[in-house]
């Protein structure tokens, strides 16, 4: 086969969108993902900002319907029902979107491979060299001037090719159950739902719900848990078809760039360390990517010191949301539930709903976080409190 410009190992919407924005600019492009078919057995709510439709030009087909109202159970059963002033998310049937992101790079001239397993990359001074597995074909060699790696939390290749992928990892799970209930989209919070995470119950069209988590405890056994508790004569179990696990990367790779390799999505980490979704800065990391790789066509070079400035690119614009994230995340993890249910008390009194409605932004969610903490009331919570984590002293003093 000839070679290639750029082989994307990884075909979810990231890989995809990375693909179809180099074959637009006349790029030779392959895409290998190793399901047998994109989109099958993807773990996740398909929640996302109804802005990066036209921000990225992606398919809408694939809706499922529209969020505007959010309920969140507290520890004891307690809850807030948040309604924002208009529609502020979409929920994606994540199959039929991945399938559209795969047809419009096909259309744009890329390759798109399924069932392709990529067991080994090899870079020598001509490129790279992609060993991959397949069905259809044993084994098969692809050569490419350099390699893009879109492949999720799976790191085998970064450390292969010098790079330092995210280390923190979460589990998320996610079944799909039968239900009539139309009720909004409902996140619960609280040990009681779910040991160091939270869970969440989102509507999933034609009579059904998706139920979910994220958890550092093992999620098997938190869905189950999650499930018989909410969602009583629901079994989920390990037969159940619908039952989808995966490991969710938590925080920034250190190096995600080297000569001729360039990782991106949550393969590098761009993932909102508040709710672990990836859509929405994958695909900022990815169109930062693409302008990185043609300059390097362009001046005829794909050294890392030409592909760093796609690492400055990212982490700038990135490093805030993620590192706030994670500092919320540690905040979350040192609250009892009491302390939990004490701010679902005070929401409800104080004017944290307006304040969500004037400023909250579905992806960018750093500065409402610090505003939150800022405010009088909760400010004057945390200062309260006898004992608090390190860094939540740092912010209050």
């Amino acid at each position: 086969m000839s070679p290639y410009d750029v082989v994307v190992i990884g075909g979810g919407p990231c890989g995809l969108y990375t693909a179809r924005l180099l074959a637009e600019r006349g790029l030779s492009v392959a895409v290998l993902e190793k399901k047998p078919f994109i989109g099958e057995d993807v773990v996740c709510t398909g929640i996302v900002n109804s802005e990066i439709f036209d921000e990225y030009d992606l398919p809408r087909s694939a809706e499922t319907g529209l969020i505007q109202s959010v309920r969140m159970v507290g520890p004891t059963g307690d809850e807030i029902l948040y309604r924002h002033p208009e529609p502020f998310a979409v929920i994606l049937d994540r199959q039929a979107f991945d399938r559209e992101m795969a047809l419009r790079a096909v259309s744009a001239g890329a390759e798109v491979v399924a069932g392709t397993d990529v067991v080994d990359l090899v870079r020598d001074t001509g490129g790279v060299e992609i060993h991959t597995l397949s069905n259809s074909s044993p084994s098969r060699r692809w050569r490419a001037r350099m390699a893009v790696l879109a492949t999720g939390c799976h790191h085998r290749l970064h450390r292969r090719m010098g790079l330092k992928p995210p280390w923190k990892l979460f589990y998320g799970a996610q079944a799909i159950i039968p239900s009539t209930d139309p009720s909004e989209t409902a996140i619960f919070i609280g040990k009681n739902h779910v040991q160091g995470g939270f869970a969440w119950s989102v509507p999933a069209g034609s009579g059904k719900r998706k139920i979910g988590l994220l958890t550092h405890e093992p999620p098997r056994e938190a869905i189950q848990r999650f499930a018989s508790t909410r969602f009583p004569g629901w079994v989920v179990d390990g037969r159940s078809p619908s039952l989808g696990i995966k490991p969710v990367t938590h925080g920034m790779a250190a190096r995600s760039v080297a000569d001729r390799i360039l990782a991106l999505g949550e393969a590098a980490g761009q993932v909102k360390t508040t709710t672990g979704g990836g859509i929405a800065f994958g695909l900022l990391g990815a169109r930062l990517a693409v302008e990185t790789i043609l300059r390097g066509f362009e001046i005829g070079s794909l050294d890392v010191d030409v592909l760093s400035s796609y690492e400055r690119r990212w982490k700038n614009l990135l490093r805030r949301e993620i590192s706030v994230g994670l500092w919320a995340w540690k905040i979350y993890a040192w609250l009892s539930e009491s302390q939990i249910s004490s701010l679902f008390a005070l929401a409800k009194t104080d004017g944290i709903i307006p304040l969500i409605q004037r400023q909250g932004d579905f992806d960018w969610q750093s500065g409402l976080i610090i505003d939150l903490i800022r405010k009088t009331s909760v400010f004057g919570y945390f200062k309260g409190l006898s004992s608090k984590p390190a860094s939540l002293e740092r912010m209050l003093n």
